[in-house]
């Protein structure tokens, strides 16, 4: 039995300001309740977030829905990256979580229930690292384990799962590589990239995954150690650029570069930067229309003693990226792995948790949420929260730890993919009764050019293509099933309006 809760290693307060009296207030509550929590290494229902905690996790806007220990989830000497994947036919979700000696496969469809469905055994000997990705249906798993190759396994094993867990045998293992720190993937292209290899001095190393069980060598890039990347098919405002495929690798002391892979035997430096105080870039994404880079530093906070810093690059010019600056945090915590979805930045940031800031018009950072899985420091130090996973059509997410565990967060504002858009605040789309039974009344808007109807994760339960005249219109909604809908309509001059809709039986 665990002699401490589950922490994962966290941080109070917002992104900003370090609320130093609720730090020590929640280690109190801890040691007061730790028989509670560790009496099991999971918590089976959700928790939300009220007055600053979701049970004893500081947190803002972040509901905590379940946690599962690192025993529970096979083991091993440290928890790493995650992944996900959602079962294109079921819409089921999964997450991907690494560990020392392997791989977890974790359903999270009930994310107050996770269900550890299948695990996949390191390919050689154990390590720190290890890192995931998916395409077609199929994960592509490395790791800094010498001689493990890339491991390719077929993830829709995991879904007549009988007796759980089930140990997964890769189709395929690519051998171009030993060891690799990271593996970055372009579905659009069927490519992956390893990075941080024993070969091309650390720098891209193309394959060819569009058969999954046949990965082939594609090329190499040996202009610089690449620690992680981000690879596209550029379709942002440079027009020189248009529909090449694009790296954005974060390169260690060496700053970030811009290279155009398109052609895997020739790959070509398009143009690279650094920044003051640059210590060992790590990490970073594109925002949606790809024209700011915001990526972070993994050492500038113990080697300059900052903030918590998430730098901002303008790059709507490839060939003449621009440092814009920084947002920067009083909390001096380590940041590790950060996301982008839609105009939110999901930060894994160590010892201060997962914290949530929102792009703003001008490309600047305001904070928006978060969830400290370690109450009990804030430390420079290198535990607490690994990495994330944002990008779930339910809107929940994945926070993996290298001491605890996974947990599930979900933001209960949260509207699902297909549904989630800016919303200009002229007109409210309204329904009535709320909830639901037989039929509905829409109001607040005079009139839509479609309708359609939108279940929990976004997808397409009814389309109206033609709607008369939209204010008291009246809807019959008796056939469907109890649960949690979305009635969208958009007008002729292409606004559109979302709202919720509950139905019970």
């Amino acid at each position: 039995m665990k002699s401490r809760p589950p922490s994962c290693n966290i941080a109070t307060g917002l992104f900003v300001v370090p609320l130093h009296s609720r730090k020590f207030t929640s280690m109190i509550r801890l040691s007061l309740i730790a028989c509670a929590l560790f009496a099991t290494a999971s918590m089976h229902a959700q928790t939300p977030c009220v007055d600053g905690f979701a049970g004893d996790y500081p947190c803002e806007g972040l509901d905590l829905l379940s946690v599962r220990s690192l025993e529970a989830l096979g083991g091993g000497a440290n928890g790493n990256d995650c992944w996900g994947w959602v079962d294109p036919d079921s819409d089921r979700e999964f997450v991907l979580y690494g560990r020392s000696n392997g791989l977890s496969v974790v359903e999270v469809t009930d994310p107050v229930n996770p269900v550890f469905v299948a695990r996949v055994p390191t390919a050689t000997v154990q390590s720190l690292w290890r890192d995931v990705k998916v395409y077609d249906n199929h994960a592509f798993i490395v790791s800094e384990a010498a001689g493990h190759g890339m491991q390719v396994v077929d993830l829709t094993q995991v879904l007549d799962v009988e007796l759980a867990p089930a140990t997964l045998t890769p189709v395929a293992v690519y051998l171009g590589f030993g060891n690799a720190h990271n593996i970055v993937m372009n579905e659009a292209s069927g490519h992956a990239f390893g990075v941080g290899t024993n070969t091309a001095g650390g720098g891209l190393h193309a394959v060819d995954v569009s058969d999954p069980t046949s990965p082939m060598a594609a090329g190499t890039y040996e202009g610089a150690y690449t620690h992680d990347a981000q690879v596209v098919m550029y379709e942002g405002p440079d027009a020189d650029h248009a529909g090449h495929e694009i790296a954005f690798c974060f390169n260690g002391s060496a700053g970030v570069a811009i290279v155009d892979v398109t052609d895997k035997m020739d790959m070509q430096l398009v143009s690279s930067f650094n920044y003051t105080q640059s210590a060992y870039t790590h990490q970073g994404w594109l925002n949606e229309d790809q024209t700011m880079v915001y990526f972070n530093d993994e050492l500038d906070e113990q080697g300059f003693g900052n903030g918590t810093r998430t730098y901002i690059a303008d790059v709507s010019d490839l060939d003449n990226p621009v440092v814009l600056g920084f947002y920067e945090a009083d909390n001096t915590s380590v940041d590790h792995n950060l996301y982008i979805r839609g105009n939110r930045v999901y930060a894994s940031n160590y010892m201060s948790g997962l914290r949530v800031s929102t792009i703003l018009p001008n490309g600047n950072l305001e904070p928006y949420a978060h969830f400290d899985v370690r109450p009990d420091s804030d430390t420079t130090s290198f535990y607490g929260t690994w990495s994330n996973y944002p990008f779930f059509p339910s809107g929940n997410i994945a926070i993996s730890c290298r001491g605890v565990g996974l947990f599930m967060v979900s933001d209960p504002s949260f509207v699902p993919t297909a549904v989630s858009e800016s919303l200009p605040t002229v007109e409210a789309l309204e329904v009535h009764p709320n909830p639901a039974r037989g039929t509905v009344t829409l109001s607040g808007m005079d009139s839509a050019q479609r309708m359609r109807l939108l279940n929990l994760i976004g997808k397409e339960v009814r389309p109206w293509q033609r709607v008369p005249g939209l204010q008291g219109l009246n809807v019959d909604v008796s056939d469907l099933g109890e649960g949690i809908y979305f009635i969208q309509v958009e007008s002729a001059t292409g606004v559109v309006r979302t709202t919720r809709l509950v139905v019970q039986k």
